[in-house]
């Protein structure tokens, strides 16, 4: 699982809970209330769904696996495969790329690099590789958007919880002010519910899958410049610099040099 949002989970519902236990004495029982929890989330979940496309919903249990488990793209150990791949191609020609080629553990990169052995047309390499990129990107929107979605509607949801509530408990205003006060106390759980729907679930999924997705975009980006190096003939230091100006100046210094 993914280091940092593992920690990040541990620590904001930590403290919330921590919160909630302090705040009603250990009464921990007084912030589950089932019909609050079945209104906020099954609402938010059904607006969702009337505003997203059927395929969208039905991916959600793969953009959970990329929030909760997803392989960091090392971006050092790309180039350094890039600048070998240039130094075989430079030696001993682009079509000894063919077996390294059938190896490459990303699936983007054979891609690449198959068409360079076939001896396709650079702009056409790119526009292939380009498409691909994009059509990556757009897909990964979906994910987002469904938890963005459920980040926007769980407030409101949660308000509708508690008004709804605060409308039975002024039907009882002329009975016992202890079981009004009780009433009050169940009704403001909706809002607990949405804010806790927004801030610690939905909204935090959301942002790392946007996160996600553009250094997943960024690591092909790489390859796809590296490609494109190596079909034009280049020498492997010039496809080295070249791809060093994606790194940070501290990332430069700390990556092995070309013989």
């Amino acid at each position: 699982m993914d280091l940092s949002t593992l920690i990040g989970m541990i620590l904001a519902w930590g403290v919330v809970l921590f919160a909630m236990f302090h705040a009603s004495d250990g009464a921990m029982g007084a912030y589950f209330k089932p019909p609050e929890i079945m209104l906020v989330l099954g609402g938010s979940i059904g607006a969702a769904m009337l505003s997203m496309p059927m395929h969208a919903i039905t991916g959600t249990v793969a953009y959970l696996k990329k929030w909760a488990f997803n392989k960091d793209a090392h971006i050092e150990h790309v180039i350094k495969e890039m600048v070998q791949y240039a130094e075989t191609a430079r030696r001993d020609g682009v079509l000894a790329l063919e077996s390294v080629a059938r190896e490459a553990p990303d699936a983007f990169l054979r891609r690449g690099l198959q068409l360079t052995i076939d001896g396709t047309d650079p702009e056409i390499i790119e526009r292939i590789l380009r498409i691909e990129v994009d059509s990556m990107a757009e897909r990964h929107k979906h994910g987002k958007h469904l938890f963005g979605t459920l980040a926007k509607f769980g407030p409101g949801f949660g308000l509708m919880a508690t008004l709804i509530a605060q409308v039975a408990m002024f039907r009882n205003l002329a009975g016992d002010p202890g079981v009004i006060g009780s009433a009050l106390a169940i009704a403001l759980t909706g809002t607990l519910y949405g804010c806790m729907l927004q801030n610690l679930v939905a909204g935090p999924i959301s942002e790392k899958l946007g996160i996600r997705s553009h250094e997943e975009a960024f690591a092909k980006e790489i390859i796809l410049q590296g490609v494109l190096s190596i079909q034009a003939g280049n020498n492997p230091r010039v496809v080295e610099m070249q791809l060093m100006s994606f790194l940070s100046s501290k990332q430069q210094a700390a990556m092995p040099k070309a013989a």
